[in-house]
């Protein structure tokens, strides 16, 4: 579960080392996101000289998070952190490659392009 001003760590290398969320997307009254929602972020800590600089706005996904994700087989999945990974315009990885776990509640169609190696 995130809210506004979250403190996130992104999975992509890309270079970032620490975001912040800002904007929950989903409508005005939206208080909190889960997985596979989208979140505007902003970077706050970068690798020196980085090809994405601090203060920049960002669109990212959630893909993991500490709450239980009930399945449909009714065991549950829970993870140690919450996790993002930053977006282009298109909806791809800014980073080249994601380390670590990326939920399965990610497969919609417009994801199946951007994390098949992943999944």
């Amino acid at each position: 579960m995130v809210q506004k001003e979250t403190n996130l760590k992104p999975i992509d290398k890309c270079g970032v080392w620490s975001v912040r969320v800002f904007h929950l997307y989903g409508g005005s009254f939206r208080k909190h996101s889960y997985i596979s929602n989208f979140v505007k972020i902003s970077v706050k800590k970068t690798r020196p000289n980085n090809w994405v600089p601090k203060k920049t706005k960002l669109k990212a996904i959630l893909v993991t998070a500490k709450n239980e994700l009930k399945k449909i087989d009714g065991s549950y999945v829970k993870f140690r952190s919450i996790n993002t990974v930053l977006l282009k315009k298109r909806l791809t990885p800014k980073g080249k490659i994601l380390m670590g776990p990326v939920s399965v509640s990610l497969k919609r169609k417009k994801f199946l392009s951007s994390f098949c190696g992943s999944i």
